[in-house]
C-alpha cells in the first residue's frame, strides 16, 4: 500500500486528488462499509477532520471514488471509440482492455454494485451504468442489441479481472477461453 507523503501548503484540490486516489484503492480491496476512512487520512498524511471537510461522509467519498473510476472509463473507453467512427467497438475494446491492468478499478467498479441496497448508491450506479449504455447506443447506431453485448462483454472483462484471470490465461484453458482469447 502507498501512502502519500506529508506535504504542507497543498491546495485542497490536490489534497482532493490525493484522498481520491487512495480512496480508490481503499475502496477496492474492503468496500463501503469495510473501509476505514482514518486509514485513508493517514495515508493521504492528513488529519481524519481534514478528510471529512473535502467530503463530508464516507459514503459521499465512495460515491466520489466510483464517479472518478467511470470517468476514467469513459476517457480510456468511450472517447477513443468515439473518435473511431469506423471501427468503434475495436477502439472501445482495446481501451477497456488497457484499464485491465488497473485491477483496482475495475474491484471498486464491483463494489459499487455491491452497495447498492444504499439508495444513494444505488441512484449514482443507476446514473452511471445509464450514462456508459446510452453512449454505446449512440456510438452503434442505435443498436441497442450492440450496446448490451458490449456492455455485457465488459462486465464480463470485469470479473475475470477481479478473480485474475488474464494473468493465468496463458497457462490455463478455462481462463483463456472465459476470456475469449483464441486457442
Amino acid at each position: 500500500m502507498k501512502s502519500a507523503k506529508k506535504q504542507p501548503g497543498r491546495s485542497a484540490q490536490e489534497r482532493r486528488e490525493d484522498i481520491l486516489t487512495i480512496a480508490i484503492e481503499e475502496f477496492s480491496e474492503k468496500g463501503l462499509y469495510g473501509t476505514s476512512t482514518v486509514t485513508i487520512a493517514e495515508r493521504v498524511g492528513i488529519s481524519h477532520p481534514n478528510l471529512f471537510r473535502l467530503f463530508p461522509t464516507k459514503k459521499t467519498l465512495f460515491i466520489a471514488a466510483i464517479e472518478r473510476v467511470v470517468e476514467r472509463i469513459k476517457r480510456e473507453m468511450i472517447v477513443p471509440g468515439q473518435k473511431s467512427p469506423d471501427a468503434p467497438q475495436e477502439a472501445m475494446s482495446r481501451g477497456y482492455r488497457s484499464l485491465h491492468s488497473h485491477r483496482e478499478l475495475m474491484l471498486l467498479l464491483l463494489q459499487g454494485y455491491a452497495a447498492c441496497q444504499d439508495e444513494e448508491v444505488l441512484a449514482t450506479m443507476r446514473r452511471l451504468s445509464a450514462e456508459i449504455f446510452t453512449q454505446l447506443e449512440a456510438l452503434f447506431g442505435g443498436n441497442t442489441q450492440q450496446a448490451q453485448a458490449f456492455y455485457a462483454e465488459g462486465m464480463l472483462f470485469t470479473v475475470a479481472v477481479a478473480m485474475r484471470l488474464p494473468e493465468i490465461a496463458s497457462d490455463n484453458q478455462w481462463a483463456n477461453k472465459f476470456l475469449m482469447h483464441d486457442g
